[in-house]
């Protein structure tokens, strides 16, 4: 089989086996809700009219009367992915919006004026709306609709109600929702109203069809586009096609998008980490963390099934899977054990410490510890290729020279992002435009707080390092000094390796996609001993040389960089 279609298959296994624990965690659903769902799901049954763009859906946004942005709460992404689009709307094309969303009850409007004015902070808000109980979705995700609001002075409405058992919540929801945004519309006739609900009720036949027959009423039509999120039917279309990777957005129908910025995978895995109070595979946000929610050993066990699935992909024979102690953020009294047990000195603790506070994920091959501090699907499955590369590749076993330690690092950094793609093929890292668009924000703020200072360093050194490598690709006379870039401080070494090694994993995962580049030269490369002399340095090049694509097809990111939040 070739790995693309191994990849496929692969994917849709892991989505089949979440969805049927999905479906095992409930009662078999009402004909009632059958029919919603089906009639839902039927927006997509026909695939798509064709690959659209994001500055489409911008415009049509620019002409639109009321915009429905489809949500599913437990996957922060498909927050950031409308949050994207209304920050665009308010702050560059200046478009007038009115914010009405499901997270708050309509009986709290009172309580949301008084946070956005000013007068509550962000917990009093909370606690005065029964967060928690009303609305259950992390604050980290949905309070960002709340700041947006009251940094641009947009006004913000609730649009949700308990719906009493005996009258149906779903249409009944509908229909209570439906009728106060036909009021805002009449309120507001020369804004976008912008609702952000629940994927399922903005199908046509639902909650939209509920707003036309009360604008009807009083001889009154407004123009509706609906903005659907990752749907997975056409995520299977775009696979079909070879596009799952480039394409972010689809027209499925007239006035009807479809955002593709998450795989089925991501999606269902943020849904049933979130009903098993797991939410640390579902938020990259560690404040809702409790290691004491039965959810800890999913997580476990999910990060296992991670190693099994990646090594079995890769052809690679793993002992034990599960052969490793888990360590998360909360957790960092685990390590400081190990020196009570001889195995690290506290010198090398706090240098492993201040490493920790550096990157996302690492495996301490010593000690047997994989730490997640950074507890997202993507993470986890970067964890669980770092297990795997620690206990099938040679060990450094003592100091090399900084450019060789330099290379290694982007090199392990490289295939632990290529591992990560095998569960996210749709994980992407930060580009060399977005490191050259932040590096340009930053070089002419005279105060720069210590994380703009280490951005700006990163950013520096990722742009110095990208030409050095063209011209030695090309050939070319290596000119200007580079010797600076393998010895700078641990924060710059750690974030610039990352960076470099991250971009080289997606390219290799992309040419082995596009069978561009054979599996078994990305399998060679894990066996290297890359604290060898010069070993991982030509390796990085020679990997870069045939992962690099005639013409990358690029797309811009829906979260602050395109790495975030998966």
């Amino acid at each position: 089989m070739k790995p693309r279609d191994e990849l496929v298959s692969l994917q849709k296994r892991l989505v089949a086996e979440l969805q049927q624990r999905i479906d095992d965690s409930y009662e078999l659903p009402d004909a009632g809700f059958a029919r919603y769902l089906a009639q839902y799901e039927g927006e997509f049954t026909q695939g798509f009219e064709r690959v659209a763009s994001r500055a489409e859906v911008i415009e049509q946004l620019m002409r639109a009367n009321i915009a429905y942005f489809g949500d599913y709460h437990t996957l922060r992404t498909a927050q950031s992915a409308a949050l994207s689009f209304l920050r665009e709307l308010v702050r560059q094309r200046k478009r007038q919006v009115v914010l009405a969303v499901e997270m708050l009850h309509a009986a709290d409007n009172a309580q949301a004026s008084r946070f956005l004015a000013g007068k509550l902070t962000a917990a009093e808000f909370r606690k005065a709306v029964r967060w928690r109980r009303t609305w259950g979705f992390p604050w980290s995700s949905f309070g960002r609709f709340f700041e947006l609001a009251r940094a641009q002075g947009l006004p913000l409405f609730g649009l949700n109600i308990r719906a009493p058992e005996a009258k149906g919540s779903l249409a009944y929801r509908d229909a209570y929702a439906a009728q106060l945004v036909a009021a805002l519309t009449e309120l507001y006739p020369d804004r976008l109203i912008a609702v952000v609900y629940g994927d399922l009720h903005i199908a046509p036949g639902h909650m939209p069809a509920e707003v036309e027959k009360r604008l009807a009423r009083f001889g009154i039509r407004r123009r509706q586009l609906h903005i659907y999120q990752n749907s997975s039917e056409l995520y299977w279309r775009l696979v079909e096609r070879r596009l799952e990777h480039v394409v972010d957005v689809l027209k499925v129908k007239r006035d009807a998008y479809c955002i593709m910025n998450a795989t089925p995978l991501v999606k269902y895995q943020s849904f049933l980490n979130w009903q098993e109070n797991s939410s640390e595979l579902a938020f990259t946000g560690l404040e809702d963390l409790d290691p004491g929610l039965p959810g800890e050993s999913t997580l476990l066990e999910q990060v296992v099934d991670f190693v099994k699935t990646i090594a079995g992909f890769l052809k690679l024979e793993i002992p034990d899977p599960a052969g490793f102690e888990l360590a998360t953020a909360a957790d960092l009294d685990l390590l400081e054990n190990l020196v009570t047990r001889g195995i690290y000195s506290e010198t090398e603790m706090n240098a492993l410490k201040s490493y920790m506070q550096l990157s996302e994920t690492a495996f301490f091959v010593r000690a047997n510890v994989l730490y997640l501090g950074n507890l997202s699907v993507s993470h986890a499955a970067e964890g669980a290729m770092k297990y795997i590369l620690g206990i099938l590749r040679p060990m450094r076993v003592a100091p090399v020279a900084a450019r060789d330690d330099f290379y290694a690092r982007i090199m392990l950094e490289a295939l632990a992002f290529f591992g990560s793609k095998v569960i996210n093929p749709r994980r992407k890292p930060r580009s060399l435009g977005e490191w050259q668009e932040l590096f340009e924000s930053l070089r002419h703020k005279r105060r720069l707080n210590a994380p703009q200072r280490l951005d700006r360093d990163i950013a520096r050194g990722y742009i110095a390092h990208d030409l050095y490598a063209r011209r030695v690709l090309e050939g070319s006379k290596v000119e200007g000094r580079t010797r600076a870039l393998f010895s700078q401080g641990t924060a710059a070494h750690v974030g610039l390796t990352r960076a470099i090694g991250r971009s080289l994993g997606h390219g290799l995962f992309e040419a082995v996609n596009a069978e561009r580049l054979p599996l078994d030269t990305v399998r060679k490369a894990i066996f290297d001993n890359l604290f060898e002399h010069d070993v991982a340095r030509k390796r990085y090049f020679e990997l870069l040389r045939l992962a690099t694509p005639a013409a990358e097809p690029s797309a811009r990111a829906w979260t602050r960089h395109a790495d975030e939040e998966e």
